[in-house]
């Protein structure tokens, strides 16, 4: 996503904890694990569904427990949206490698960062952010350069006092009492946004605000935002998700990981965690790749079976617990959303009626390698970052220390943007992203010769099982998102809990982060933990409070 920033209050930065919607802290709760599980209960089998960030931590809080996960992963690779492809040379895969899906990482990720640095993964080099490096900015074909850490150029600051004039008092109103753990003042004040921007997209917010902008302002905003890129693509979605964006410091401070962000799904089953039974690594020899979930049902026994296909046949297992870690449009295709005659219900209306309506949004990139990181050389004044109003949207170059060779995000777009360019095949959207860059910034077209004419792309929204990048609400979608969240607490009531609990970044409070699905995984883990015998501490997701707030 681009930086939704403001330029007034980058000096008084602070991680709010803990979250808005559920005053819960994450990070501490696993400290010391999700439960104790008795020792007759060791190696009982749960089944995860999907293995990105939500399956894989949820995995490995449930090892650590003294469970045995079992993962069913469709694809023939693990981390799912935590996607770090590889470009190859003549001896197979080369170290250079472009993150396909997660990219950036805000340090307020708090739960992520405890575990990369658990991992003792690199996590110091900023992403080249506009205005932190030296930016192109292209708007209604004039160009114009904007200096690291200076002022944005003029055509854009007065899109930025506007938007600082209408943000700026709705995030001082709730940070000041945030940063002094007032929570009862800042749920006052979160369920009065809730109130009165629920309904609300991000556009009628902008233009019901106050000052009143113009139609070209509007514009400018939509197209290159305050200069960090723009807003256009999310003007429909709703501006209650934009607020926690910005409230929870999602766009501040945002970090490149050296090794890949896939590096880190590695990790999450390579490493050791201290067991009932020692130390051990979860590993891989319990994740079944190209095992596709195409249904789950519940038998006479009250448990859920998981239909999946392996090899070209279909199977069935039942399961005292299944966590459903994927995309809320995965699990619609997985028959999650219509109830078996004959049989329990999995997922109550509410939640099934989120899993059909929660909004997805569409994203593309496309990188290629270069030979050098041409654009270090100071001689040649070459941007880092450009933004335009063009069919590139966002182009980056990312130095990766380890490597001599350079990776250029040549488009990186979402929405409507990346519809444009999901037609196209890799070498003709490569060409056609070139011609473009080349009146843009014709110093620069030059460097972009890919090695050995690797290109490699991306669009989430035809990605199979996959459908889709990353969830935002629209207007209205409140009531749908909290259903889906609080759903893993139907494990407290026996007479509607089904085994099943969901997780993953679609059903999480932040649609597009990382932190959001490891939020949820823990949630999920929680609730199969404690289906299947284990005893859970005190304060725990359990005891969340799912009508802290009205979202209706």
């Amino acid at each position: 996503m681009a930086v939704i920033s403001t330029t007034n209050n980058k000096n008084n930065f602070f991680i709010p904890s803990p979250d808005l919607d559920t005053f819960f802290d994450y990070e501490k709760y696993i400290e010391n694990g999700i439960g104790k599980l008795p020792q007759d209960k060791f190696g009982t089998e749960i089944a995860i569904v999907g293995a990105g960030a939500a399956g894989l931590m949820s995995a490995r809080l449930l090892h650590q427990t003294g469970f045995k996960p079992i993962i069913y992963e469709a694809s023939d690779r693990i981390g799912g949206r935590l996607y770090s492809k590889h470009f190859t040379d003549e001896n197979g895969l080369s170290p250079t490698f472009a993150e396909l899906g997660a990219m950036r990482f805000p340090i307020s990720s708090k739960v992520l960062f405890k575990l990369t640095k658990e991992f003792e993964m690199d996590t110091n080099i900023d992403f080249p952010d506009p205005g932190l490096v030296d930016t192109l900015l292209h708007y209604q074909n004039k160009a114009y350069f904007w200096k690291a850490n200076q002022p944005v150029p003029d055509l854009f600051g007065d899109i930025g006092e506007n938007w600082n004039l209408m943000i700026t008092p709705l995030i001082d109103k709730i940070s000041k009492p945030w940063q002094a753990g007032n929570l009862k003042k800042v749920k006052e004040i979160w369920q009065n946004y809730i109130d009165h921007y629920k309904g609300t997209s991000f556009y009628q917010a902008i233009r019901s605000g106050s000052p009143v902008w113009t139609e070209d302002e509007l514009n400018r905003f939509a197209t290159l935002g305050i200069g960090t890129g723009g807003f256009g693509p999310l003007y429909h979605v709703g501006f209650t998700e934009i607020l926690r964006i910005i409230l929870h410091k999602r766009e501040y401070k945002q970090k490149l990981i050296k090794e890949g962000v896939e590096t880190f799904a590695h990790h999450m089953i390579d490493s050791q965690v201290k067991t009932p039974l020692g130390l051990s690594a979860y590993g891989n020899e319990n994740i079944h790749l190209n095992s596709k979930v195409m249904d789950i049902y519940s038998n006479k026994n009250g448990n859920p079976v998981i239909v999946y296909s392996q090899n070209g046949k279909e199977h069935e297992k039942e399961y005292k617990a299944v966590i459903v870690a994927t995309t809320n449009r995965a699990m619609q295709f997985m028959g999650l959303t219509v109830n078996r005659t004959n049989s329990k219900p999995l997922l109550n209306d509410q939640v099934q009626k989120g899993i059909k309506n929660i909004h997805l949004i569409n994203s593309s990139k496309l990188f290629i390698r270069t030979k050098d990181k041409f654009w270090k050389n100071k001689s040649l004044h070459l941007p880092e970052t450009i933004q335009t109003d063009e069919l590139p949207r966002g182009i980056y170059m990312l130095d990766y220390p380890q490597t001599k060779d350079g990776v250029v995000c040549m488009s990186y777009t979402w929405g409507d943007d990346s519809s444009k360019l999901s037609g196209f095949e890799p070498l003709e959207r490569f060409n056609l992203l070139k011609k473009t860059i080349q009146k843009i910034a014709p110093n620069l077209v030059e460097y972009l010769i890919p090695v050995n004419n690797e290109i490699l792309h991306i669009d989430w929204q035809t990605e199979p099982n996959y459908n889709g990048a990353f969830k935002l609400n629209l207007p209205g979608q409140e009531d749908d998102t909290a259903a889906m969240f609080y759903q893993f607490l139907s494990v407290n009531d026996k007479e509607t809990d089904s085994g099943v609990y969901l997780a993953g970044d679609s059903v999480s409070w932040a649609g597009g982060w990382v932190e959001g699905a490891l939020h949820t995984a823990i949630n999920a883990a929680t609730a199969a933990a404690k289906r299947c015998g284990a005893e859970i501490p005190e304060e725990s997701p359990l005891q969340l409070n799912p009508n802290l707030y009205d979202y209706e």
